[in-house]
């Protein structure tokens, strides 16, 4: 009887045993993972691709791309991206991006009505076009559509690296019809300072197109020496006029110029604190930031004596401060001063007289002083030469021994 009872306990122990087993097996797999969701993660692991891996293949990787940017459309050569930012963090960091070497931003089109944004940069090879429409992007104010994304377009194109870009625009009904001054040009539009499109010859032209020419031609012609270029502005850096925000296209060059001490401002002791970037180029001005660049040396002091014993201008005491210490060094120039090239034989300057595109590109062909300079002509043959030494050897015959 004994012997019954134990074994009676010892099965129900062992009853007791299996069944808390069991309940362990059903509580492990009641926390255990839905296998259906693990099959549905494992797929959306192997079909979901990086947010880049449906890149074209011709894009190139020299383009800058936004962080953490979800390329939603690829299509003939026209990449449409989505961020998460606003238009201003976006802008802010192309304008960045492209102000570095080896970008350049270059003047933007004229942009639809309904474009919030373009920027148009190059390099020596390749041109990138970045534009939104106001309807694709969020309004900055607005956080909650910040968030939902801004969609922004990366256009590219490559450029021609054989002599196409060095021709003469076959377009010559905007040229000077003197064949001098045509050249002149031609060899300005060689080097990107500006294109045959832009230029009219008898427009008058504007502060801020003149800073941007001035900008362009100088470091165009001293290619060569990395040294002796103007350094652009960072697009960081604090706006030195008022009316040139970081945000404007010319910021750049404007505020490099300035930097430099080649635009007066508040940086060299001047009370300016506006640029006036759309009003016309006067004479004075012209003169006043060009001859710097010539004789690459702080303008000395000079009087109305100095101007009336060399120029002998009439009209001297008309003339702003700095135009005439310019004037004073631009007439120990010789036949390559400003005033010589640009106006002529003239004993009245007419400070105040506006410049036309064609006399801004006279002057912008030739720096130098007293003999050493440079000209437009020949940076533009020492670029050319290359291609022309590549091609000649490409194209050299075998050589047979005898």
């Amino acid at each position: 009887m004994q012997y019954s009872w134990q074994k009676f306990g010892l099965l129900s122990g062992l009853l007791v045993l299996l069944g808390s087993c069991a309940q362990l097996g059903n509580l492990e797999e009641s926390l255990a993972p839905d296998p259906r969701l693990v099959e549905q993660q494992e797929q959306a692991a192997e079909t979901d691709p990086p947010a880049d891996s449906s890149l074209p293949t011709d894009f190139p990787a020299e383009i800058p791309l936004y962080p953490e940017a979800t390329l939603i459309q690829a299509e003939d050569k026209t990449t449409v991206w989505a961020i998460a930012d606003n238009v201003q963090s976006l802008e802010a960091f192309y304008r960045k991006a492209f102000s570095e070497a080896p970008w350049e931003i270059v003047e933007s089109p004229a942009a639809a009505p309904d474009n919030l944004l373009e920027i148009v940069a190059r390099t020596s090879d390749l041109e990138v076009t970045l534009s939104l429409s106001e309807a694709a992007s969020p309004t900055t104010n607005d956080s909650d559509q910040a968030v939902a994304g801004t969609t922004f377009a990366l256009s590219y194109r490559a450029l021609s690296t054989t002599g196409t870009d060095d021709t003469a625009p076959t377009d010559t009904s905007n040229l000077p019809a003197d064949t001098d001054l045509a050249a002149q040009v031609q060899d300005l539009i060689a080097l990107k300072v500006f294109t045959a499109t832009d230029f009219q010859a008898d427009t008058v032209i504007t502060r801020r197109q003149f800073a941007r020419w001035l900008f362009k031609a100088h470091n165009a012609i001293y290619g060569d020496r990395q040294n002796q270029q103007i350094r652009r502005a960072n697009s960081n850096s604090k706006p030195i006029f008022t009316d040139v925000p970081a945000s404007d296209p010319d910021f750049p060059f404007i505020q490099g110029l300035a930097e430099a001490g080649i635009i007066p401002s508040t940086l060299t002791n001047d009370t300016l604190t506006t640029f006036r970037p759309d009003a016309p180029l006067t004479r004075e001005s012209l003169i006043a930031w060009k001859v710097p660049l010539d004789r690459r040396q702080a303008l000395p002091q000079t009087s109305l004596d100095n101007i009336a014993e060399t120029w002998g201008f009439q009209d001297a005491p008309k003339i702003d401060t700095r135009a005439l210490q310019a004037l004073y060094v631009d007439f120990q120039n010789g036949d390559q001063a400003n005033v010589r090239r640009v106006f002529g034989y003239t004993t009245l300057f007419q400070p105040q007289k506006t410049v036309t595109q064609q006399e801004a590109a006279i002057a912008l062909w030739y720096f130098g002083y007293q003999g050493d300079g440079l000209s437009a002509a020949t940076a533009r043959g020492d670029r050319q030469a290359p291609n022309q030494t590549a091609d000649t050897e490409t194209n050299a015959p075998a050589s047979q021994d005898p």
